[in-house]
């Protein structure tokens, strides 16, 4: 667990403790990676923003849910895929990802540093984005987390609801298949997964 982790659970703990201003920085640390989460499952960046503060909601309303046995970081993404899931039961279609929709580097504060993406990189990103998204969406959600959000196998299946070996023979078939799908769509980055 690196020392971002640690402190969005040591600021969980003051939050419980009584310390009311601890929260915010939690939502600092977690909230833009939940909007790129969730819009990658709903296709909604304003359903997105709405669900990404349910999950915020969530840690005030059942303070004592989050028990510390996985990071914050995965229990919050847990949370937003359950959201997800019931705003498209709701909703009872997936909208389609449209390419003019996703942020440039420099909406989101860009690559590693708040430095905005070079063009190619940018490009790079939206054209791998298009191709999870045509995806089966276990596929799709398995790999945006492993190489979008950086979580480990275990955190995948903490999020995903699977055992670790489901979420090792799913990225296996999910890499296998976006290899195959960016072959035919001549890919013209070395694939590397």
């Amino acid at each position: 667990m690196d020392a971002r982790e640690k402190g969005g659970e040591a600021l969980y703990r003051q939050y419980l403790g009584g310390d009311k201003d601890a929260f915010e920085p939690i939502v600092g640390l977690y909230k833009e990676g939940l909007i790129r989460f969730l819009h990658h499952l709903v296709g909604d960046w304003h359903a997105a923003e709405d669900l990404s503060e349910d999950c915020f909601v969530e840690l005030i309303v059942h303070p004592r849910r989050y028990r510390f046995h996985s990071s914050l970081k995965t229990y919050l993404y847990a949370i937003a895929r359950h959201k997800a899931m019931s705003h498209l039961r709701r909703c009872k279609a997936r909208p389609a990802l449209s390419l003019d929709a996703l942020p440039s580097g420099e909406d989101t504060g860009g690559a590693a540093g708040g430095f905005p993406e070079p063009e190619a990189d940018r490009e790079r990103r939206e054209t791998l984005l298009s191709a999870l998204e045509g995806l089966p969406k276990e596929y799709g959600d398995v790999l945006y987390l492993r190489y979008f959000e950086g979580l480990s196998g275990e955190e995948i299946a903490r999020v995903m609801k699977k055992s670790v070996k489901q979420v090792y023979n799913l990225s296996a078939r999910a890499k296998s298949a976006l290899k195959s799908r960016l072959e035919k769509e001549e890919w013209p980055y070395e694939t590397s997964f």
